[in-house]
């Protein structure tokens, strides 16, 4: 654990608990696509254990508790209660079985080998030290299990202006630790942590906000809302107003578009040596 990392989570807890009415209820929502792609990636089947860490509302752990059936079981695990509260409404209303909890991805409260399949859905960046997350993904699963995670990939160049405009803030916490925004990285670290086999495609997503106040309210939606709460509101109003300036360029007839990108990467852990 990092110096000061069990307080840096309870902030982040606390920053996506806040989060969670809207997360990707703004404009176009994309989680669940992603998540779609993520658990077609990791080839869940019938029958299998699924474990879904940094889970959110549920992107990929229902689709992943649809493709395991009956049979099979998914375990959501996210540090935000209310995130988990939402997952386990959406596995609900979906008709689905499966079972959500508050538990830290690297402290995971779950028996060695004991999983077919992991999956960590643009969760990883948030992480204090990650390759102890990494390290308890490989420990739950069996010989010869899957991992699959996802993490952003470039930005949409129409919206290279938003990253120096969101530098110009001071803040103290930031949720993101290291983006992971290079696969390379990700391959670094699974094999590190001693998985193989790995392969990774890159995702595309259109997403569209009907004005700036749709877009401003996305910011609010999302792990950058815990940078925003640290900014006084002079701050806030030069902010929205600069980014309106930078985004008037950019309308068409279907609103403010975006594209975003993400990098999907699966693995294995080895079988056992006999």
């Amino acid at each position: 654990m990092t110096e000061g990392g069990d307080d840096a989570k309870t902030w982040l807890a606390g920053v996506f608990d806040r989060a969670a009415p809207t997360y990707d209820r703004v404009g176009d929502a994309y989680h669940d696509y992603f998540g779609e792609r993520l658990v077609e990636l990791a080839g869940v089947a019938d029958g299998d254990r699924v474990l879904d860490v940094a889970c959110g509302r549920g992107a990929s752990l229902v689709p992943a508790a649809r493709r395991a059936g009956g049979t099979g079981h998914v375990l959501g695990v996210d540090i935000s209660a209310a995130m988990v509260a939402a997952a386990w409404e959406q596995l609900t209303a979906a008709g689905l079985r499966g079972e959500t909890r508050v538990m830290d991805a690297e402290h995971l409260d779950v028996a060695d080998a004991s999983y077919d399949v992991a999956l960590c859905g643009f969760g990883l960046f948030f992480f204090p030290e990650p390759e102890a997350a990494m390290a308890e993904l490989r420990r739950v699963l069996r010989p010869g299990g899957v991992v699959a995670l996802s993490t952003w990939s470039t930005d949409d160049e129409r919206w290279s202006w938003e990253d120096d405009l969101m530098a110009t803030l001071e803040a103290g916490r930031r949720a993101v630790v290291r983006p992971f925004d290079d696969v390379a990285d990700l391959s670094a670290l699974l094999e590190a942590a001693g998985f193989t086999e790995a392969t990774n495609r890159m995702e595309h997503r259109d997403v569209y906000f009907a004005d700036v106040d749709v877009w401003w309210e996305w910011k609010w939606s999302y792990s950058l809302r815990g940078v925003l709460e640290q900014q006084d509101t002079a701050t806030l109003e030069r902010l929205k107003r600069q980014a309106a300036e930078c985004l008037r360029p950019h309308h068409d007839a279907a609103g403010i578009p975006c594209r975003l990108t993400a990098n999907l990467v699966r693995a294995r852990r080895p079988e056992q040596v006999s």
